[in-house]
């Protein structure tokens, strides 16, 4: 039963193929194109040239593999990078941070940080705000409640 279903599509494509070509839906032979003019006949493009010669340099270059020594050289390189150095550089500079007068000063009352950035935005003239009470529509039935 497999056998027959594969050569009944065998038989498709090929009558497939058949009404295609004699449709003429593929593209024409060189022979069938018309002539070019004269003028880009004697016109030679270098870049066009190089580009045409490119896939064939493909052959020449080797296959992109891992061999067995590289994978030991970069593991060599990478595992003690990617386990000790980097989490001590990263765990270092955050425990540095962590006990500085900058860690979450936000927090903090009256730290340095939070004073130098409130008087920051008390000296530019639109953020500066000297009553509480300034904006307010009706003051009045704010007090009130």
């Amino acid at each position: 039963a497999m056998a027959s279903a594969r050569r009944s599509a065998g038989r498709l494509l090929l009558a497939l193929v058949g009404v295609l070509g004699c449709c003429q839906v593929f593209v024409p032979g060189p022979q069938a194109s018309p002539a070019p003019p004269p003028s880009e006949v004697t016109y030679f493009n270098p870049a066009v040239a190089a580009s045409a010669a490119l896939p064939a340099l493909t052959v020449l270059a080797e296959d992109a593999e891992a061999k067995y020594g590289d994978y030991r050289r970069w593991s060599s390189v990478l595992v003690p990078l990617s386990t000790l150095v980097f989490p001590a550089v990263g765990f270092g500079a955050f425990t540095l941070y962590l006990f500085s007068e900058d860690f979450a000063f936000q927090l903090i009352p009256g730290s340095k940080e939070g004073q130098r950035r409130a008087a920051l935005w008390d000296a530019n003239p639109r953020t500066a705000q000297e009553n509480p009470m300034d904006g307010l529509i009706n003051p009045d039935d704010y007090e009130k409640g």
